[in-house]
């Protein structure tokens, strides 16, 4: 939820067959997202061995490296669930969720991260169906005197 980045690498043979063998549309869409909901950490670039200045022989995934949470829908709502680890004084691990609510702002920005790459290979139209666009930022409103009358009780109409 940092970088905006897709957490399946553009490298992994899974995700080439999927973009080979899946149409773009709804289906790649939902192969996708059902092979990246397996993983959990987004993964960042590797350093290099050589040293520094040299290039990378292969482009690297471009990642963050954090630990990713998981998005929960409950009515209208999006939640993120983070999953922490909780030391008892005995060395037990528990599993303790922090649940907390996303706003339409976050999501927004979140969706304008991703970058173009990565739309056309969950199967969206980088031109067209940007994700962000989904999200209503402008409601138009007609000018007053376009809007349709309103019915007052004794049946005139009136103007607002």
């Amino acid at each position: 939820v940092n970088c905006g980045r897709l957490l399946a690498d553009e490298n992994d043979p899974e995700l080439a067959k999927i973009v080979r063998t899946v149409p773009v549309g709804k289906r790649r869409f939902e192969a996708v997202h059902a092979y990246c909901t397996k993983i959990s950490i987004c993964k960042p670039d590797e350093p290099n061995e050589n040293g520094e200045d040299a290039p990378p022989s292969q482009p690297g995934h471009g990642g963050c490296g954090r630990l990713q949470p998981a998005i929960r829908r409950e009515a209208l709502k999006l939640f993120s669930v983070n999953k922490q680890q909780k030391h008892d004084e005995e060395d037990d691990t528990k599993a303790q969720q922090d649940k907390r609510q996303l706003s339409a702002a976050e999501v927004y920005t979140l969706f304008k991260k991703i970058p173009d790459s990565d739309i056309t290979l969950m199967g969206l139209s980088a031109e067209f169906a940007r994700p962000d666009w989904m999200i209503i930022t402008v409601l138009p409103v007609p000018p007053p005197p376009v809007r349709p009358s309103i019915a007052v009780d004794g049946g005139a109409t009136r103007s607002e």
